[in-house]
């Protein structure tokens, strides 16, 4: 798409090169072309983008079965889309540029440096502008619709210029009102020193193309290097762009009153293109600083929302840092250039210098991550360009030198400050892995290097892997530009030994092998799977799903081979994906693949990486979901992994509505504290899973230095079901979509503010759950004390109610080392036991309170004699009716009998409306909201949610709050 949009702005500039010099007035011709473009703009969208894509998608893609022709229907495609916008735009500079320079032909070098400085300056602030106001306001058709119209704002504008300002003749190579001063008149025009027009022009066109070049590998080396600090967010590549282009702008702004008073510019350019190289290099110091910058950024700055705004804004000045130097070089060049060549060829000179360095671009981004970067890295491709901008000045001096003119001084002091600075970029500055890897702009500290050690490093096409082990511990870690993807512990690496015991999980091994578990229990006899991202799970979901003897074939796509590669220290541990003959790797992007492919699954598994990275969220939008429903056999089955930390509640919403919208039905599994799994059918309800995919040979293999997993603790994995969502998504929630990217533009903010969905992650944890199907609720109970699933929440709550529970069997296991709660329940019972009345019985209902929950904490069954013991005692001491009450309304929740429940809710809320809260502010809520509901009366429901909630620790976005409410806007049933 760059590629294309640049070649049709060059092919823009060429020709305006060829035609201004014969338009009696550019600036009219401008208004007309900026008039086209805002009417392309305004009807891209609806007429020309959806229209297309579809089609595509539908029949294009699907009919050419993949290979060459899928790529080249790509080509075509984007060029469809975008090259007669792109030629457009390419047109307008230099047309503005003549009409301008007709109007105001004195000191043309001035007016060209402002043009360029306003036009470089109006970019950077455009992509701060859309990047951060106007994508949020109002969605990507928003904002070209906002664009389209600024077009017409600026089309008029010109038009009242022709028809009101200073007019114009026909251009006849000279100014048609007053010849513009030469400042230099003294020089003799026909020095034997000066070189020929055609060679002068040659040379500037070759310069204009090679500058062109070098910077766009400075800014794709960059933006790549700066997203190890920075992150590689949407809004910091946003950050990165706009002080690229504002150092241009600036460069641009200081030659204004040079251009047209250089004695000797063509030696000036040369100086310019030395400076320039020198100083890119010489930014290879202040970037690795730029880590430490990054650090003390992120431990000073407060996690609020002003502190987002002021760690934004230091980013940019970080940007700037690195940046400034070299670009703000780069902005002088064009201006001058184009100054010289005019000398010769009049307005002509302005397309085609513009022409010329957009085809630099268009070579230098191609080649800088397709090429470059693959082969020399990070470091080695800066340098590169930078030697390139030096052999440039090189170049000019050279043709300066052959022409007479006293330059070889000049030349050998600039070839010796280059081969001196490549040396010492080489040798000097060295790129320490570990600190590329730290993840800085996530911790916001740089761990010490000597801490873990490097075991595979790749500067890919479009990101930087490194693959590293802990010194202590041994854990293996695979990182995408510093961010960990997934890690494996030493456990996985050991030979299985039925004398050593046996593990938990305690990391990413449970998410990267439950995500494929979890998936395959709903699809048992699945034959056929695809798996899009290989490095979240460092191949590891690819592996065991592969365990399945029913699998007969499957599918793993990324997009980045060094990923592929990276992950190979985790051998064997995700063997079969390598090296199973039924597995098959493909590098590509997901959504390519699957068009091209036209081959339906019976099970589709999407882990990529973390939304907040630039492009993945496009992975978890409404338009994905519907177009990856076409690619499902019937009866099959779709998985979607989503972190909840460094995300809100509000952003995890934003996907489960896009998938609500486009799935007849789907479950969310909570893996552990922080993963989560959607397993979603497209054409039917989902069939209840069968866990005895844990225990087929291969798969019982892999895990066989890890304990057991039971069915129980497989179904407390459960978390919510589309029925218990599906007043909340009829009552409000906004799809994210490719059009209106909420997950991309809020979670960088929510990860900096280190925010986490622990509404979502919590809500299986209260007096109630949120399930619409009563019938998925678990009703065995594993009285096991451990468990290979211990970090998901509900298994970790039905642990502690068995181990609670084990007291009425086992008084010395009251004393044992364990939990407090333990140790609590022990102390009450004796309490109880006594018959005689506590001092305080707030403290009272407190211990039993928390006591009930752990009792019955993982969907544990009512403990019956807890409860009797309870009502016991109450009656023999007396116990006011609040403290009745609220014994009452914990055995009828455990019980799950919401509608008995609502008579000892309303004497807890008349308690409540008098200050008195005798019961955890969020569990009266939670159980005053459904049991009124339960009983029918809805207007109960939402004057308890009034009263209650502003005791309720939960923040507003939390989705439990979002929950109750639909419930209650939808007459109280979470049914559909």
């Amino acid at each position: 798409t760059l590629v294309i949009f640049l070649g049709g702005m060059g092919v823009g500039a060429l020709i305006v090169s060829r035609r201004s010099a014969r338009m009696r007035d550019p600036l009219f011709a401008y208004a007309i072309v900026e008039a086209l473009i805002g009417i392309l703009g305004l009807a891209f969208h609806d007429v020309i983008y959806l229209p297309a894509t579809s089609w595509a998608y539908e029949h294009l893609f699907p009919s050419l079965g993949g290979g060459v022709s899928v790529v080249m229907a790509k080509w075509a495609l984007a060029g469809l889309l975008i090259l007669p916008q792109s030629i457009l735009l390419g047109a307008t500079f230099p047309l503005m540029t003549a009409g301008v320079l007709r109007r105001i032909p004195a000191l043309p070098g001035r007016t060209l440096s402002l043009l360029y400085f306003t036009n470089s300056l109006g970019a950077a602030a455009g992509v701060l502008i859309a990047g951060f106001v106007l994508f949020d306001m109002a969605g990507l058709p928003g904002t070209l619709a906002a664009a389209a119209v600024l077009n017409l704002v600026v089309a008029l504008g010109a038009i009242v210029v022709v028809r009101y300002g200073k007019s114009v003749s026909r251009y006849d190579g000279k100014s048609v009102d007053e010849p513009a001063p030469d400042l230099h008149s003294d020089l003799p025009t026909d020095r034997p020193t000066d070189l020929p027009p055609p060679q002068l022009a040659r040379l500037l066109l070759l310069l204009a193309a090679g500058t062109a070049m070098a910077s766009f590998i400075y800014e794709v080396g960059w933006i790549r290097m700066l997203s190890l600090v920075l992150g590689s967010s949407t809004h910091a590549f946003e950050l990165m762009l706009s002080a690229f282009i504002l150092g241009l702008s600036l460069g641009a702004l200081w030659m204004r009153k040079r251009a047209d008073r250089l004695a000797d510019p063509l030696r000036t350019l040369a100086i310019i293109q030395l400076a320039m190289g020198a100083l890119a290099i010489a930014s290879l110091p202040l970037y690795l600083e730029s880590f430490q910058w990054s650090a003390w950024l992120l431990q000073g700055v407060a996690r609020s929302n002003p502190g987002y705004l002021l760690y934004t804004s230091a980013r940019y000045l970080i940007c700037l840092a690195v940046m400034l130097p070299a670009t703000f070089c780069a902005g002088m060049t064009l201006p001058l250039m184009t100054r010289m060549l005019m000398r010769g060829a009049g307005e002509q000179a302005i397309g085609a210098i513009y022409g010329a360095n957009t085809l630099g671009s268009i070579v230098g981004a191609a080649a800088t991550g397709l090429i470059f970067l693959p082969v020399f890295g990070l470091k080695g491709t800066l340098i590169g360009g930078g030697i390139l901008d030096m052999l440039l000045g090189l170049l000019v001096l050279g043709a300066l030198a052959r022409s007479g003119r006293p330059v070889r001084p000049l030349m050998l002091v600039g070839a010796g400050t280059l081969a001196l600075l490549a040396l010492l970029a080489v040798w000097r500055v060295p790129f320490d892995q570990g600190l590329l890897s730290s993840g800085v702009f996530r911790l916001g500290r740089i761990a010490d290097s000597k801490q873990r050690e490097i075991l595979f490093h790749a500067d890919g096409r479009t990101a930087t892997v490194h693959a590293s082990r802990l010194n202590v511990g041994g854990t293996r870690i695979l990182s995408t530009n510093g961010k960990p993807d997934g890690s494996l512990t030493v456990t996985w690496f050991e030979r299985c030994d039925t004398v050593a015991p046996l593990r938990v999980f305690s990391g990413d091994d449970g998410t990267q092998a439950m995500l494929a578990l979890l998936l395959l229990a709903h699809a048992p006899a699945a034959k056929t799977g695809a798996v899009i991202g290989h490095g979240t799970g460092t191949g590891m979901s690819s592996h065991f799903l592969l365990g399945s003897p029913a699998l007969t074939h499957l599918t793993t796509i990324e997009i980045e081979p060094a990923m592929l590669a990276g992950s190979r220290v985790f051998s064997p541990a995700n063997r079969r994906t390598f090296d199973d003959p039924r597995s098959r790797i493909v590098i590509d992007d997901a959504k390519s693949f699957f068009a091209a492919a036209a081959t339906r699954y019976d099970l589709i598994l999407s882990e990529p990486s973390n939304p907040w990275v630039s492009g993945v969220s496009g992975l978890f939008t409404t338009e994905f979901y519907a177009r990856i429903r076409a690619y499902l056999s019937p009866g099959a089955v779709f998985g979607q992994w989503l972190h909840t930390y460094e995300l809100t509640d509000g952003l995890v919403e934003s996907v489960l509505a896009a998938l609500h919208q486009n799935f007849a039905d789907y479950r969310i599994y909570l893996i552990n504290g922080g993963d989560m799994l959607v397993v979603a059918s497209a054409d039917g309800p989902l069939r209840r899973p069968d866990w005895s995919v844990v225990r087929v040979p291969m798969v019982r293999q892999d895990l066989c230095r890890f304990l057991p997993m039971t069915d129980a603790a497989l179904e407390r994995t459960l978390l919510i079901d589309r029925k218990g969502l599906a007043p909340l998504f009829a009552r409000e929630a906004r799809a994210n979509s490719d059009f209106y990217p909420v997950l991309d533009l809020g979670a960088e903010r929510a990860r900096f503010l280190q925010q986490s969905a622990v509404g979502l992650a919590n809500l299986g944890n209260g007096v109630t759950d949120y399930l619409g199907d009563a019938s998925l609720r678990t009703a065995d109970f594993d009285t096991a004390t451990s468990s290979v699933l211990t970090p998901v929440p509900g298994v970790k709550g039905m642990l502690l109610a068995a181990q609670v529970r084990r007291i009425s069997t086992d008084s010395a296991w009251a004393d044992a080392p364990g939990s407090a709660e333990r140790y609590l329940y022990a102390l009450w019972s004796r309490q109880v036991a006594t018959g005689a009345p506590p001092a305080n019985w707030r403290g009272w209902v407190s211990d039993f309170w928390t006591i009930r929950k752990a009792l019955h904490g993982g969907g544990a069954p009512p403990d019956t004699s807890f409860f009797a013991r309870a009502r016991a005692y109450a009656g023999m001491a007396g116990a006011p009716p609040p403290v009745r009450a609220a014994v009452l309304l914990g055995e009828t929740l455990a019980r799950r009998n919401l509608t008995e429940g609502s008579a000892p809710v309303d004497l807890l809320l008349l308690e409540a409306q008098a200050g008195r809260i005798w019961i955890p502010s969020d569990d009266l809520l939670d159980a005053a909201v459904r049991t009124q509901l339960a009983a029918g009366r809805p207007d109960r429901a939402r004057a308890a949610y009034d009263l209650l909630r502003p005791y309720s620790s939960r923040s507003e976005g939390d989705i439990r709050l979002a929950l109750l409410n639909s419930y209650i806007d939808g007459a109280g049933s979470p049914a559909p």
